[in-house]
């Protein structure tokens, strides 16, 4: 159960990390969003949340396995999500 709750853990970061930078860049530059991303629907909110999860779950998951493997396995004391 710890190592699920830690790759979940690495997907939540990788994902809020994707959000916030998002964020940034469609309010500095949409058009980012509109050219290289298709059609804007939403305005800049709506493109930063839908590209902020789809551009970074991926990323998240093997993070989050290879920090559940460094936590969980081995001889030293097994560390849990917190």
């Amino acid at each position: 159960m710890q190592v699920l709750a830690i790759v979940a853990l690495g997907v939540v970061g990788a994902v809020t990390y994707g959000i916030l930078q998002d964020l940034v860049t469609a309010h500095v530059c949409l058009e980012y969003f509109s050219v290289f991303h298709g059609t804007p629907e939403g305005g800049p909110v709506a493109q930063a949340l839908h590209w902020g999860v789809v551009a970074t779950w991926w990323v998240g998951l093997p993070l989050g396995w290879v920090l559940a493997l460094a936590a969980r396995v081995g001889p030293w004391p097994k560390r849990t999500w917190r």
